[in-house]
């Protein structure tokens, strides 16, 4: 796609609620020119001067020159998911998890664009203060819940400003093939890209908190950001490992929030989930010299990237 100038469609934050623009990155604004080298399962270094324990490592690093420069999350997702299938074609969206890794480096990222705008960073500082005060123990269920609300709050009017300012940054890539139904057989037209924003992974849980009772996995993460971002803004830094792989609040600690496709297309709503932008035959230009035998047929995707390559060698 970045070698064809196709664009990917970026998820991004714009007035308070989460949309898609398919004309405002070009694939090189997200993974780099043809000059970039790619570091996978790697640690971003420029950001280990926010924690002050050792930070974690990402899927997806790109580099120039020996220096990094994004980090990137990578989502492999297939459309429909087991909750859209019966639906309607219009209506098919695929699964979200996020781990505690990506969720506190999407914080990161958002605080490493906050370095060089004083006024915006206390802009946010100031709607996060209002919440954060508010709690004297981070690891206690039942103040967390009776202040949910306002933290949700603060999040949110913080979010807004940040993507007022036009700091927002490709963050999560959300590649994703549509087979027909949930058989293995890949649909004519089936492959295409999401790139999430920074602020758009942000706004997940602020959007998945409203309304809720007690704490949910979602006030739960409103609360971490809340608390992180604080920290690195008003501070220099933050504990890593006791907000986003402590503060437990009564939920396992394992992944930091997940929805279905029923929840997804209220995000991924657009022209291309539909019909994505990429034909089945570019397989033929990405798996070479018999690479899908070096696949796992057990795996969905695999499985149908072997069915299509084995289809196409027995026709020719």
């Amino acid at each position: 796609m970045r070698d064809s100038q196709q664009s990917p469609v970026a998820v991004i934050e714009h007035r308070g609620r989460i949309t898609t623009n398919d004309q405002l990155w070009d694939m090189k604004d997200v993974i780099g020119s043809r000059d970039s080298k790619y570091l996978f399962e790697t640690a971003f270094v420029p950001y280990s001067a926010f924690v002050r324990d050792t930070i974690d490592k990402i899927d997806l690093v790109v580099s120039v020159d020996g220096e990094h420069i994004r980090p990137l999350e990578i989502k492999l997702t297939v459309v429909p998911d087991s909750t859209t299938a019966t639906l309607s074609e219009d209506r098919w969206s695929p699964e979200m998890v996020l781990r505690p890794v990506s969720s506190a480096y999407t914080m990161m990222s958002v605080a490493a664009a906050l370095a060089n705008d004083q006024a915006t960073r206390e802009q946010v500082l100031a709607n996060l203060r209002v919440g954060y005060n508010l709690i004297g123990s981070w690891n206690n269920a039942t103040e967390i819940a009776q202040h949910a609300e306002p933290l949700r709050s603060a999040l949110d009017e913080a979010l807004q400003i940040i993507a007022d300012q036009g700091l927002q940054r490709p963050f999560l890539i959300q590649p994703f093939w549509r087979t027909v139904g949930q058989s293995f057989e890949l649909a004519e037209n089936c492959f295409d890209v999401f790139v999430w924003s920074d602020v758009a992974v942000m706004r997940v849980p602020v959007d998945q908190a409203q309304n809720a009772t007690g704490v949910s996995r979602p006030t739960r993460e409103v609360a971490r950001h809340v608390k992180a971002l604080y920290e690195v803004l008003s501070q220099g830094d933050y504990n890593y490992a006791d907000i986003y792989k402590g503060m437990a609040l009564g939920h396992q600690t394992d992944k930091s929030f997940s929805f279905s496709g029923q929840k997804s297309i209220r995000y991924l709503e657009n022209r291309r989930l539909l019909r994505p932008r990429l034909h089945r035959s570019v397989l033929a230009n990405l798996v070479t010299d018999g690479g899908e035998n070096q696949l796992k047929p057990e795996r969905r995707f695999d499985a149908a990237v072997v069915a299509y390559m084995v289809q196409q060698r027995d026709r020719t």
